[in-house]
């Protein structure tokens, strides 16, 4: 029997980013959406993804941060791997990302081969 595929969060709050996450991601691993950080956080709620992969800026509701935060305070998700996506790019949103709690960093765009390594280091 074949080991499982790492299952991954793509929260974004534009279906064509998740879609597109989805078909870079597709090929290795099993790929759950969610269009915002509530949405998200019920998801990552039930155990089953082994790594989140989360934009910062949601219609109304949680940011990414508030998402993040509520991540790393919850037992159970605690050391979930995550990774920020967004299309703020300074230096300054990298270290904002990275001090409130995520692992990793990208912004948009985002190239297939940088996720995959991103992801991968993650999963390491």
């Amino acid at each position: 029997m074949p080991a499982a595929r790492p299952t991954l969060l793509v929260a974004d709050d534009y279906p064509e980013n998740c879609k597109l996450f989805s078909i870079y991601l597709r090929q290795g691993y099993e790929v759950v959406t969610a269009f915002s950080a509530e949405a998200a956080a019920e998801r990552l709620a039930a155990g089953d993804v082994d790594a989140a992969l989360l934009d910062l800026n949601y219609q109304g509701g949680m940011t990414g941060l508030d998402l993040i935060r509520h991540i790393r305070a919850d037992p159970r998700l605690a050391t979930l791997p995550t990774l920020a996506l967004t299309a703020h790019a300074s230096p300054e949103d990298r270290r904002r990302c990275l001090d409130a709690g995520f692992d990793a960093y990208l912004s948009k765009p985002v190239m297939k081969a940088e996720m995959l390594a991103a992801i991968e280091t993650l999963l390491a």
